[in-house]
């Protein structure tokens, strides 16, 4: 099977049978909602395996196939209304629950059918096998985690076989033995009949007491997770309106000026460049022009909506924290750049601040970016400097600055310093979509 297929067939699943994305857990209509689909789809292929067997111990006999085709028909017919009854009202809880103890009942009904057909062969092996059924339902209907509704199918399960048992299984009821009390009470607590109707009986009990413990369990898991869902969403608000007003300050582009932008601009190209000359990959060439200048095309923004899903407000958090980070990196290095320039014009570049400043994104991409950022600070006008020529520029950096570069990224800016005088010179005062 090819890898698509595969891809679609785990689509078909989930979608039929899974609670993989799509479903609010804290919101009990829709979790509710889910379970009746879900359970419908069950009971469509219960319908389906049941109408085959009906089918296949009819052949040869007319009549038999002729029930086995109603059988089929009012299967469908129930399969159909009880998917309009769910889909009918889907956020409303009281419909939903209406919907789910049709479905129980109807499993329940249809278990009794087949019990009772299989018990009129003479196949004694079949027999058992639509006794097994009565156990299928019962998980089924375990699946809606709901203990009042599988007691209440459990409670109706037991009186329903109990009668089945004297009725069809033994017969008890139209026998000798039921028409004289006394008989009844000698002959019948002391036969095998009892025996296998009470063994039957408390193996049903047990059944049911290991189902009503799974769904107990994990109806207390449920609502503990529900509970940490919840703090975790006042959480996730919490921590959206913190980070969205530290970004607010923090990233706020009003404070460049229009000067300060076409600089950064003028950075990126040269840094694109210096990477295409350190023969970096085209993937990190453009991540590396790209960051250089993100803090003043980007902006983070944690506006989540009401309509959004718990997974797209997660996806929205995690995409717009990374990239709050990216962009305080990019803050950071051009901090870092500033401090280097003032800190050599005072005379404070000791060896404990280059080696502060060398701790700080000492990698290749970010080197990168600084050499440039470097370069285009000395060749402007800061509030603590005035501007300074190619030649000073490149004299300072050979002087003061290669400490704070790895060789072969200093090396390579310095071989081609006359490219980026060109390229600093040719798009000083050029006009850019700020």
């Amino acid at each position: 099977m090819s890898l698509k297929n595969k891809i679609k067939n785990t689509k078909f699943f989930n979608n039929a049978f899974g609670f993989e994305s799509g479903i609010d857990i804290a919101n009990d209509t829709q979790v509710l909602y889910r379970k009746n689909i879900v359970i419908k789809n069950i009971i469509f292929l219960s319908n389906v395996v049941f109408t085959l067997i009906f089918t296949l111990l009819s052949i040869g006999e007319n009549s038999n196939i002729i029930l086995a085709i109603l059988l089929g028909i009012v299967t469908f017919a129930l399969n159909m209304y009880l998917k309009k009854s769910i889909n009918k009202n889907p956020e409303d809880q009281n419909s939903q629950k209406i919907a789910s103890y049709l479905s129980c009942f109807y499993m329940l009904a249809l278990a009794i059918v087949i019990y009772v057909k299989l018990n009129f062969g003479e196949i004694e092996y079949l027999k058992e096998c639509g006794y097994i059924l009565l156990y299928y339902s019962l998980a089924v209907c375990s699946f809606y985690q709901d203990k009042r509704l599988l007691k209440t199918v459990f409670a109706w399960t037991l009186i329903i076989v109990t009668i089945l048992h004297f009725s069809i299984t033994y017969e008890i009821i139209a026998s000798d033995m039921a028409k004289n009390l006394g008989k009844f009470i000698t002959e019948f607590f002391t036969s095998e009949m009892f025996r296998d109707i009470m063994l039957r009986t408390l193996l049903l009990c047990i059944f049911m007491l290991v189902l009503y413990c799974i769904v107990s369990m994990s109806g207390y898991m449920q609502e503990e997770r529900k509970k940490e869902l919840m703090k975790r969403r006042e959480v996730q608000e919490d921590f959206a309106n913190v980070i969205t007003k530290i970004f607010e300050v923090t990233l706020d582009k009003s404070s460049k000026s229009e000067e300060d932008k076409q600089n950064i601009y003028i950075v990126s190209k040269m840094a694109r460049r210096l990477a295409e000359l350190m023969s970096l990959s085209e993937e990190e060439i453009n991540l590396i022009e790209i960051t250089s200048k993100i803090h003043i095309e980007q902006s983070v923004d944690f506006l989540l909506s009401d309509e959004m899903n718990e997974d797209e407000k997660y996806a929205l958090l995690k995409e717009q924290t990374n990239l709050g980070s990216i962009i305080i990196s990019r803050l950071q290095l051009e901090r870092k750049c500033e401090a280097i320039i003032r800190s050599t014009f005072e005379g404070s570049d000791t060896k404990a601040f280059i080696t502060r400043m060398n701790s700080i994104q000492y990698e290749t991409a970010a080197q990168i970016i600084l050499i440039c950022e470097l370069y285009v600070s000395m060749r402007s006008v800061k509030s603590y400097k005035k501007a300074y020529n190619h030649k000073v520029t490149i004299q300072y950096m050979n002087e003061h600055f290669n400490v704070y570069f790895n060789e072969d990224v200093f090396e390579r800016f310095d071989r081609f310093k006359d490219e980026f005088e060109k390229i600093y010179d040719g798009n000083e005062g050029e006009d850019y979509d700020l």
